[in-house]
């Protein structure tokens, strides 16, 4: 054998040796633990972050602390067995940079107590997850979380199912959920496959702006002129849509089986305003997959088409609107999609009340 090839042979077989040794320490074909962190899952953990570049707080330290089942929640910490409502969703649900004391489903669940109802809220947000990786959750982390029998689940979703057109439709193909081949468990547990995905979702959310960044708002020009492709609209209605409506229904029958009552929630974002009726979107032109322009007005048009698609499959009484308030205003969020202290506590205000009249609270 010419050394030159004995040379390449013995690098290869050294290169697969180390991708073997990190996957074993690192990846979660041994370790449940490192399975979760894998899918971006974080346990008993506290941090604190200073929040003064994106908002105006008296102290601009805030904490954020998660238990050993990796749920965020003060008067639910390492107790799964009191948790009434578990909240699930991405980053709005998470809300990283909000302190324990003020994320909204401390205010839901301080407005439910006020009202005579003793029920606790558990948040299992996972930052940047989408329906998909809901679905995972469900498969792979609440089956770990002893003695979690919420008796509603709130779904939080539809902003990071917005991109989910074409090509990145394949990730979310439903049968991948359902089979439980090898391609499967390398996405559950290879440390390396999910380290390429976060940074391919990080890339994502530079380019689509969904990273937590301080926004001026006074700076943004809104127009009332739609833009939205046409065959934009013909690819979402034949790719995300189908692919959402199932990802739905997987997640209403997965909380049927748990002798729970599944409750969706739209989203609002400042890509666009509404008043009075009239929606106010952002001026700036965007493009799914390079091409396909949209501006805050089509992107709403788009929204609710995956909000129509979620009544659809749930039932309209399932579904708490959010999406088409009116009175969200620039002081609710510190980006397109984040809000502030005084954004979670609207929203959780907005949930209960809502919530209230639902025929689980009576």
């Amino acid at each position: 054998m010419p050394k030159k090839l004995k040379l390449i042979l013995i690098n290869i077989v050294i290169l697969l040796i180390g991708v073997l040794i990190i996957e074993l320490c690192f990846g979660g074909w041994l370790s449940n633990s490192n399975q979760l962190s894998n899918l971006g899952i974080i346990k008993d953990v506290k941090f604190e972050f200073d929040v003064s570049y994106l908002y105006q707080r008296d102290n601009p330290i805030i904490t954020y602390t998660r238990d050993k089942y990796g749920l965020r929640g003060v008067s639910t910490y390492n107790e799964p067995e009191k948790i009434n409502i578990l909240t699930v969703g991405g980053s709005t649900t998470d809300q990283r940079y909000l302190d324990d004391s003020q994320t909204w489903q401390e205010v839901l669940e301080k407005e439910l107590q006020q009202n005579g109802k003793q029920l606790y809220v558990s948040n299992a947000g996972v930052d940047g997850q989408s329906t998909y990786g809901h679905l995972k959750s469900t498969e792979i982390w609440f089956p770990k979380v002893e003695k979690l029998k919420p008796e509603i689940i709130l779904f939080y979703v539809g902003i990071n199912d917005f991109f989910t057109i074409n090509g990145d439709s394949k990730y979310d193909n439903i049968q991948e959920l359902e089979s439980r081949g090898f391609k499967s468990q390398i996405k559950d547990k290879s440390v390396l496959y999910n380290a390429y995905r976060k940074l391919k979702g990080m890339q994502k959310a530079t380019k689509f702006e969904v990273g937590h960044r301080k926004i001026n708002f006074a700076r943004i020009p809104y127009t009332k002129e739609e833009v939205v492709n046409e065959k934009l609209l013909e690819i979402y209605g034949e790719a995300n849509l189908k692919g959402f409506k199932r990802r739905i229904q997987k997640l209403v029958d997965y909380t049927k089986r748990m002798n729970a009552i599944p409750i969706f929630i739209t989203q609002p974002t400042l890509h666009y305003k509404i008043r009075n009726g009239v929606v106010f979107g952002t001026e700036n032109i965007q493009y799914l997959e390079d091409k396909y322009a949209y501006n805050g007005v089509g992107y709403l048009k788009l929204l609710n088409k995956l909000n129509d698609a979620m009544k659809e499959v749930a039932g309209s009484t399932s579904v708490i609107d959010l999406t088409n308030d009116e009175d969200w205003n620039i002081i609710d969020f510190y980006d397109y999609y984040h809000m502030t202290p005084t954004g979670a506590k609207k929203l959780g205000e907005k949930i209960y009340q809502k919530l209230s009249t639902f025929d689980v609270l009576k």
